[in-house]
């Protein structure tokens, strides 16, 4: 994510895919300490909002190549053998002639789903973009006894902070309603 590793790229040229509120933000994070952003949409115009879209197009470190979308990526291996990004394959959708981009990093923000499409037609409360609704202030979903955290309820911050964060209050959470409800275990334990 741009806010979380954007400065691993300080002074180097990356890309940003997309073209909703999450690319726009990612570009401008990025545009502080990257030497060029480049912001790949596979349409004529933003779907984001009116204001950061304004923000991006009007930034001198951020170039915008519309109707473009991404075929490739392309790098080398370090000595220990991990990829290193180098390049992005971009195909212009007008001519559909290929060029090769070269950056440090590519920042992939086309939207995001939660992991709940399983959870489609039972008792748990969502939203229309499928987040599992949470009563206020607790992880306690609509089903008593199911607790929900990180990125299947957050659509806000979507870290692995905030989910880590979320997952401990879920724990304490399933704790008391284990105790509330009087569910006890008999475990022994055998030690050889």
């Amino acid at each position: 994510c741009a806010t979380c590793d954007g400065f691993l790229y300080r002074d180097k040229p990356v890309v940003v895919i997309g073209g909703g509120d999450t690319a726009m933000e990612d570009a401008l994070v990025l545009a502080r300490t990257s030497s060029l952003v480049t912001i790949l949409h596979r349409r004529d115009t933003f779907r984001a909002s009116h204001i950061l879209a304004q923000r991006v197009l009007e930034h001198p470190n951020i170039k915008v190549r519309w109707n473009t979308s991404v075929v490739g990526f392309e790098g080398t291996n370090t000595t220990d053998g991990e990829p290193i990004l180098s390049h992005v394959l971009a195909r212009d959708q007008n001519t559909n002639k290929i060029e090769q981009i070269q950056v440090d990093a590519a920042f992939v923000a086309i939207g995001h789903d939660p992991n709940t499409k399983y959870m489609k037609g039972t008792d748990l409360d969502m939203d229309t973009g499928g987040y599992l609704l949470t009563q206020p202030d607790t992880s306690k979903t609509s089903v008593p006894g199911i607790f929900a955290a990180g990125d299947v309820a957050d659509r806000v911050y979507r870290q692995a902070i905030t989910s880590a964060g979320s997952g401990a209050m879920a724990a304490l959470d399933a704790e008391r309603w284990l105790s509330e409800s009087g569910v006890t275990f008999d475990i022994k334990l055998e030690v050889s």
